[in-house]
């Protein structure tokens, strides 16, 4: 089987480009029987091209090298050859959070070795305006987060959590609540909501468990419709996040669906996988079984809601 490494030397800061080389050249010498290639990338969706070629070349794997946004890029190029060019993950950027949903190791050896060794089953994909996700979408809040932790980002040089945390203090103070109508598989929301949560998978943002029940394969969007909060009670909701705790809240709903659309007044910012994607309205769905991925031993586990919960129409409560 021909195995080919897509690397993106950008990803983490460069720290792709310091560690990956003495890797690949222990992957060289202890899998030396087997043919493995590797291509760097230049520019910006080289790695959804470069894996699309590599399909029509019958590589039967495709491995990406970097952060969510090259697995995302590569996992684009390759979802038409589910079944035929399986997908895997080194996580060398700064939040990959599609590890932690997927349990594939953060040592980055552990998780070259699995992602050759490792047997590929079934991963959904959500789609977002005619785009691709693998982690979580959204509309409202996070996605303005999402923008400044870019500037902030390319402004101090910095990765990981801490430039996320430090975006959502500035958005905390000038975003308002939307009103908003949500339809999902025909069921209708309507309120005023401070965000919408579509996953896929569970995390973003560095390692927040935004979406808890979301599961990778069962061909379903969880979508977390978080109600009207203010300013403090956002500060004392967020740290629950990071564990799943802020599903307790009474004005927040999980709704189980495989297709949702979004209408905010005035209208909401998009995002997809942390990268802005538009504005409302947007139509979100779910491309079951769309890639063969290797998951990892410790895949994160749904949270399970009880039954009343994952369905109806009413708006989540004040507290």
């Amino acid at each position: 089987m021909k195995t080919l490494f897509i690397v993106n030397y950008v990803a983490g800061r460069g720290r792709t480009q310091r560690v990956w080389p003495l890797v690949w050249q222990q992957l060289q010498q202890a899998h030396s029987s087997e043919e493995l290639e590797m291509v760097v990338t230049a520019a910006p969706l080289d790695a959804t091209r470069i894996a699309q070629q590599a399909h029509a070349e019958d590589y039967g794997r495709v491995i990406a090298v970097g952060g969510d946004g090259t697995l995302a890029e590569v996992a684009e190029g390759v979802r038409h050859a589910a079944g035929q060019t399986s997908l895997a993950f080194v996580p060398t950027g700064a939040g990959c959070d599609f590890r932690r949903s997927s349990g594939v190791p953060s040592d980055i050896f552990a998780a070259a070795e699995l992602a050759l060794t490792g047997v590929a089953s079934p991963a959904d994909l959500g789609t977002v305006g005619g785009t691709t996700f693998l982690n979580v979408a959204g509309v409202g809040f996070d996605a303005e987060v999402a923008a400044e932790d870019h500037r902030l980002r390319d402004r101090y040089s910095s990765t990981g959590t801490v430039p996320y945390i430090r975006a959502v203090m500035h958005v905390l103070w000038q975003y308002r609540a939307r009103e908003m109508r949500i339809v999902a598989d025909g069921s209708v929301f309507e309120g005023r909501f401070l965000l919408v949560a579509v996953g896929n998978a569970q995390y973003y943002g560095g390692g927040m468990r935004i979406v808890p029940t979301a599961s990778l394969d069962d061909g379903m969007l969880d979508v977390l419709l978080a109600g009207d909060y203010s300013v403090p009670e956002t500060l004392a909701l967020l740290p629950r996040v990071y564990g799943g705790g802020h599903l307790s809240s009474r004005k927040i709903r999980v709704v189980r669906c495989r297709a949702l659309s979004i209408e905010a007044t005035p209208a909401a910012a998009v995002h997809r996988d942390g990268e802005l994607n538009g504005a409302t309205p947007v139509e979100f769905g779910i491309l079951p079984g769309a890639v063969n991925f290797v998951y990892g031993p410790e895949r994160a586990i749904p949270a399970v809601l009880p039954a009343p919960a994952l369905h109806g129409a009413r708006t989540p409560q004040a507290e």
